[in-house]
């Protein structure tokens, strides 16, 4: 919360925005943005931090990277929870589009536990991945629509929708919890598929890699 009145005043005061209800158009964003950078960050060290678990005990590697995705989630949606919570105590009521929501919610999942998977299995033939990752993050960070409406990048840099999906994604929870819009449904689709080509690689990484990996612990 302290973050998002930083942003708040930083943007409204020193920037001049003028965005209705801007303190949530933020809130969307960030807690969407948070989820993605917080998976990640633990997926890149989850190998090394599980050595033990994985050279002695037998089970699906698989499953490490599905509670890691699912612990972190449980964590977003009680920021979920409370961004819907202050949307009702401004007098924005939720529209029918409400119940799309879990359809883009799992669109972010797909992502963020592909993205670990790789991140992962790389970070042990690669140390420094853990420096250009940051950097990596930090491009995304500002090129995904959380300080100003995702439609001005898209216009800027059209291929940023296929580069970056979370501005996409950004674009599309705001649009249905706070403009009470339909979705843009192009986005959705293609960053849907953007999501599965992500798990998809994520997977094929860590099958064609892992066992290396774990050699090399």
């Amino acid at each position: 919360m302290f973050k998002i009145l930083v942003y708040f005043i930083v943007f409204t005061h020193v920037f001049g925005v003028t965005i209705e209800n801007y303190a949530l158009f933020l809130f969307g964003g960030l807690i969407i943005w948070m989820v993605f950078t917080e998976t990640t960050n633990k997926g890149l060290s989850l190998i090394g931090s599980k050595k033990y678990l994985i050279q002695n005990i037998q089970f699906n590697h698989i499953d490490l990277y599905i509670s890691l995705t699912v612990s972190v989630f449980i964590g977003f949606l009680f920021n979920l929870f409370v961004y819907l919570l202050f949307l009702l105590c401004v007098g924005i009521t939720l529209s029918k589009f409400v119940f799309i929501l879990p359809v883009l919610l799992f669109n972010v999942f797909i992502i963020c536990m592909g993205v670990s998977l790789m991140l992962s299995v790389i970070q042990i033939f690669f140390k420094d991945i853990n420096h250009l990752w940051t950097i990596i993050l930090l491009a995304g960070f500002w090129s995904s629509g959380i300080f100003a409406r995702g439609e001005k990048f898209l216009e800027i840099f059209p291929p940023l929708l296929y580069m970056n999906p979370f501005v996409g994604i950004i674009m599309n929870v705001r649009a249905i919890t706070l403009d009470g819009t339909s979705p843009n449904y192009y986005l959705m689709v293609i960053n849907s598929l953007t999501g599965f080509i992500i798990l998809g690689l994520g997977l094929y990484i860590f099958k064609k890699g892992s066992a290396r990996a774990i050699e090399l612990l």
